[in-house]
């Protein structure tokens, strides 16, 4: 008889592994045996048998990395300009809102991948992790991802023109969400049914699961597609509210 407890949650696969443990254990003193245990428990630990920390910690210090820096930048680049008022220069130029918030966000997603190069290095090194499986779901999630968290930046600095205040709401969307409703602290089924839809919500909930799967799981495409697709989603959503404040930022003749 096999049993799969989820070890993502400690505490309750610490408690139904002790339960099963207890059957046996029942079992086999209901039999009186005196010589060595008729049933014996074996456990197999599969994605982490050697039980090292690091392989847990890594994808979340990833994840967490690489969804702050970039937010911030993208953030405090564009609210800059408001509080300065050197936007009114870029208002006054023929450059459109496309090419204004497109400069902005490629600027951000290579310092992102610059990023993303650091921390790979430091996940197949200090982390000892290693791709497993097809590792393109993941190399395209990461550009999209890039692309996704550069957009929310931009799209938070466009509408408030305040750094202080930009930092305040890229802490509170960017990152506060990301940390707790993701699934990096615990497992998102052991939030409250009332709060668990707002993980759907949270781009960091599906490019956790792809590194994840990346480095511990190898589902590939078959298993990530819905993921990736959902981080490009939110991406062209936080580019196309961007666009929408800065539409109108050209001078009428």
């Amino acid at each position: 008889m096999q049993l799969l407890v989820d070890g993502s949650d400690a505490n309750t696969a610490k408690l139904a592994a002790g339960y099963a443990s207890e059957v046996v254990d029942a079992y086999n003193a209901s039999l009186g045996a005196a010589g060595p245990r008729p049933v014996r428990a074996a456990i197999r630990l599969w994605y982490n048998p050697g039980l090292d920390s690091k392989k847990f910690y890594g994808p979340g210090i990833f994840v967490l990395a690489l969804t702050l820096f970039p937010t911030l930048l993208a953030a405090l680049a564009t609210s800059k300009e408001g509080e300065e008022k050197t936007i009114l220069q870029v208002y006054a130029s023929s450059i459109p809102a496309h090419e204004y918030l497109l400069g902005k966000i490629f600027a951000i997603v290579v310092i992102a991948f610059c990023e993303w190069v650091i921390l790979i290095a430091l996940l197949l090194t200090y982390f000892g992790l290693s791709f497993v499986g097809d590792p393109t779901p993941f190399i395209v999630a990461s550009l999209l991802y890039a692309f996704c968290v550069a957009a929310f930046g931009t799209m938070v600095g466009a509408a408030i023109p305040s750094q202080v205040a930009a930092m305040q709401a890229v802490a509170a969307g960017g990152f506060l969400m990301v940390f707790i409703l993701s699934g990096l602290l615990f497992p998102i089924e052991n939030i409250p049914i009332a709060l668990r839809w707002m993980s759907n919500c949270v781009w960091g909930t599906y490019y956790i699961k792809i590194v994840r799967d990346a480095f511990l799981q190898g589902g590939g495409w078959p298993a990530m597609w819905s993921s990736v697709a959902a981080i490009g989603g939110f991406g062209v959503l936080f580019y196309g509210i961007a666009w929408r404040n800065m539409r109108a930022m050209q001078l009428k003749d």
